[in-house]
């Protein structure tokens, strides 16, 4: 099985590997608002958007780790004024990579959908940051595919592809839906109070965010690993009731 995959084209592979894992969890999702569904066109623009914006990021992530070490003499003072102990260096990096990220998706979605006539109810929040989000993790799974393709073969990439398909998808997907929740839940507030609930979702999905990826570097084994991931599936299911609750939000 192996030596199949790696005889086919590597870019295939790590296409199909990214792109397919994403589009069974978008089919999962859009079943939620299948009473009222998006414009295919929007989804999918959404969904290539998500995509795109991982190029963007990826600079500024960049920006972060060569300018890590003024942003510790800052966090240290911040910490040492407010009487707490320093924060790790891998941890102020890994949450400012996370913010990087849930900004973006959360940028993205304004510009496109938001901004549209068919971002009329509260659920289509969730639903167009669902959908980046997804399309942003297909990138990032590609990516990784490309990388273990390179270096560990076609038994690697497809190990990786499959626990990326349990765990990394899966907290892009439930870190988005926060900050899509927090916009519903505001959906029909004033603008200050709006902001305000972006502002509160954005920084619970980037702890969210940052708690799994340093969860991850910290685990040692499979099991350890997978155990990570369970607290993320049971988010799932956190995030399919908080959908259900969003679909009846009516204005006063």
């Amino acid at each position: 099985m192996a030596e199949t995959i790696s005889n086919l084209n590597p870019i295939l592979i790590a296409v199909a590997g990214g792109i397919i894992p994403s589009l069974v969890w978008l089919w999962f999702w859009l079943r939620e608002d299948r009473t009222s569904p998006e414009p295919t066109g929007l989804i999918a623009l959404s969904f290539f958007a998500g995509m795109a914006v991982v190029y963007f990021v990826l600079p500024l992530q960049k920006l972060v780790l060569a300018s890590i070490g003024p942003i510790m003499d800052i966090s240290t003072a911040i910490a040492v004024k407010i009487s707490l102990a320093p924060p790790a260096h891998q941890t102020v990096q890994i949450t400012l990579w996370a913010f990087i990220e849930e900004f973006a998706k959360y940028g993205t979605v304004f510009l496109i959908a938001f901004r549209t006539r068919y971002f009329d109810e509260p659920v289509d929040a969730v639903v167009y940051l669902i959908t980046a989000a997804l399309g942003f993790a297909a990138m990032e799974n590609i990516l990784y595919i490309v990388k273990d393709l390179g270096h560990g073969g076609g038994a690697q990439a497809l190990l990786d592809g499959n626990l990326r398909f349990l765990g990394a998808t899966i907290v892009h997907t439930i870190s988005s839906a926060v900050v899509g929740i927090a916009v519903a839940f505001s959906f029909f507030a004033p603008r200050t109070i709006q902001a305000v609930a972006v502002a509160i979702g954005i920084i619970l999905a980037t702890l969210l965010h940052a708690y799994f990826n340093l969860s991850i570097m910290e685990s040692n084994g499979t099991l350890n690993t997978l155990l990570v991931f369970s607290q993320y599936w049971a988010g799932i299911v956190g995030v399919i009731i908080l959908i259900q609750i969003v679909k009846r939000l009516k204005t006063n």
